[in-house]
């Protein structure tokens, strides 16, 4: 329906134009179109049209001088003038009203927005028209003085022009916010998602793992055993067999132990035992386990403390994981004939340990990679050593699980220095073992959980005392951990009685008396933990103590606070290792075994 309306639309984006005509023309307007204010002014020399809408921003003219020059001319000066404008300046206001503009649509508008300001323009233009005002205004602002000469109403449509669109801006506003406010629950779901993904993943990587250790394990002890007794019977290539057969598995069982330490953090369930450690010795304590590592290549280890550093609280288990791990890959990474200095010292209330060596370097571009799983960098070890590339993203995560932090300094072809520091935190009460113990941490790390259990009564008869060698009852329901643990038992002089369950673990302790219990935590009909709840129970009306070792691979959160809630005194890790289970039960029964 045509309304015998025209407007002038004065725009230099044609695209902009032939949109906005396209719509007018459809709501009954007679549209036409000017590419700037020079353009418009021509036609304006020869038609009058009811209303213009006109862009500011145009080369040749822009709108405001288009609305000045309207405004200059006695018969046109009435016609309703909107501008098209971003409005980001309080300036646009006044040169507004100093060229005497009626309106403003802000860019971007909605094409209803602007249909709705044209309707009300048109029919305020009579009242408009009787209420013309020939009076005007010198204001001062933004540090200049304004002379306005638009009349009241123009003033007001454009005052409360501004106002709508500042309205319209707002709604425009809330409804992005109330999008974003949707987008962001959206990801907060999708988070949540991939959460519940990566725990799961991580479980999976932990059960794998777990159900891994016990035949790699077993692989790994079994081929000692027969290079340790059957090497006269065996041919030189045979031998080589067996050894290859030992490195391979001694190396998929450190990428297993790697693979459940990482899914742990990962899963957040990185738990520090802090206690007072000697740093010191716990140092000297891992470069002596390397050294002979380091004398196979011919690589001389050094350690110097620049500074006396007190018993400092952490978890010395795996501060001496990251030790091992620093230590262990400089050797993998120095060419023989080489050094590797290990220092101590203290900064700022830190202990800074670093590791030196001379070995190949690694590129600046690929410094980066260093601490990220299962990241490589293109330097190869020097006598062909393998590398999971987990190392070093679990030194991060546990040195900064003490608030520490760890850095590499390198170059290529001069080797590197991995550095970690650690806050030096003063332990509420004196370490029972002397700061110089050199055996400190090895016995540090067999250490009973502390627990508030009684003392540990002697048995009926002392077996160190007497000479017999010490009963002990291990329940374990694996066959092939069974056959592993009595293999290393009976090795290292002891008596060994095997029950597979925790019930039967109960009646043997009933019926026979045993000189420590190897108890593993997961068994069927009753687990360990019940098992030795049960025991404890017992020993109330006997005011008897048998040690209780925990057999665990504590893959699974929660396991050692488990192990202390039932009573047990310490624990083993699983796969067993001959030198650690050796030590535990030396600590608790004080017979020294054949084997240790």
């Amino acid at each position: 329906m045509k309304t015998g309306v025209e407007i002038l639309i004065v725009e230099d984006s044609l695209t902009q134009a032939l949109q906005l005509q396209h719509f007018l023309e459809e709501q009954g307007y007679q549209v036409t179109i000017a590419n700037d204010g020079a353009e418009a002014v021509a036609y304006l020399a020869e038609h009058t049209p009811s209303l213009i809408v006109s862009d500011i921003i145009m080369p040749r003219m822009d709108g405001y001088e288009l609305c000045s020059r309207v405004r200059g001319t006695e018969k046109q000066k009435d016609i309703p003038i909107i501008l098209l404008t971003a409005l980001s300046d309080p300036h646009d206001v006044i040169k507004a009203l100093e060229c005497g503009a009626d309106n403003f649509v802000t860019k971007p508008y909605s094409q209803d927005f602007l249909l709705s300001r044209i309707q009300n323009i048109l029919l305020n233009q009579e009242l408009r028209k009787q209420s013309v005002s020939e009076m005007g205004i010198e204001i001062f602002f933004g540090n200049r003085k304004h002379f306005i000469n638009s009349s009241r109403m123009q003033i007001l449509d454009l005052l409360f022009s501004t106002y709508e669109n500042a309205v319209e801006k707002n709604k425009e506003l809330e409804k992005a916010y109330n999008e974003l406010i949707a987008m962001q629950r959206e990801l907060e779901k999708r988070n949540i998602e991939l959460q519940k993904l990566n725990d799961l993943k991580n479980q999976f990587l932990g059960m794998a793992a777990h159900d891994l250790r016990t035949p790699l394990g077993a692989i790994c002890t079994y081929s000692k055993f027969l290079l340790d007794e059957a090497s006269k019977a065996l041919t030189q290539e045979q031998m080589e067999f067996l050894f290859t057969i030992k490195s391979t598995s001694e190396f998929l069982l450190g990428m297993v132990n790697e693979l459940l330490d990482i899914s742990n953090i990962e899963a957040g369930k990185l738990e520090l035992g802090l206690k007072p450690t000697n740093l010191v010795a716990l140092i000297e304590h891992n470069v002596s386990l390397h050294r002979p590592l380091a004398e196979n290549k011919e690589i001389r280890l050094e350690f110097h403390c620049d500074s006396t550093i007190s018993e400092m609280m952490m978890d010395q288990v795996k501060i001496g994981q990251v030790l091992d791990n620093l230590i262990s890959n400089a050797i993998k990474f120095s060419h023989p004939g080489s050094a590797i200095e290990i220092r101590a010292t203290e900064v700022e209330s830190h202990a800074v340990v670093s590791v030196r060596d001379e070995g190949l370097g690694i590129p600046q571009e690929e410094l980066g990679r260093l601490f990220k799983p299962f990241e490589k960098t293109s330097v190869k070890s020097t006598a062909g050593e393998k590398s999971t590339g987990l190392g070093l993203a679990i030194v991060r995560k546990m040195v900064e699980g003490h608030h520490g932090n760890v850095w590499v300094e390198s170059e290529v072809g001069k080797g590197s220095i991995f550095y970690f520091s650690l806050p030096i935190t003063t332990p509420h009460v004196e370490s029972e073992i002397p700061p110089g113990d050199p055996d400190r941490a090895a016995r540090e790390s067999e250490e009973p959980l502390s627990h508030s259990s009684p003392e540990l009564a002697a048995p009926e008869e002392d077996a160190a005392a007497s000479g017999r060698s010490p009963n002990i009852l291990l329940a374990e329901d694996t066959l092939l951990n069974q056959h592993l643990v009595v293999r290393m038992l009976e090795k290292g002089g002891y008596q060994v009685k095997v029950v597979d369950n925790g019930r039967d673990a109960i009646a043997a302790y009933d019926e026979e008396s045993f000189d420590l219990i190897l108890m593993d935590v997961h068994m069927p009909e009753l687990d360990g933990f019940a098992a030795t709840a049960a025991i404890r129970e017992k020993e109330k009306t006997t005011a008897g103590h048998i040690p209780i070792v925990a057999m665990t691979a504590l893959a699974m959160g929660g396991d050692r606070e488990r192990c202390l809630e039932a009573g047990m005194d310490a624990y083993v890790t699983k796969p067993i290792q001959a030198p650690e289970l050796f030590g535990v039960i030396k600590r608790l029964t004080a017979y020294p075994g054949l084997g240790s």
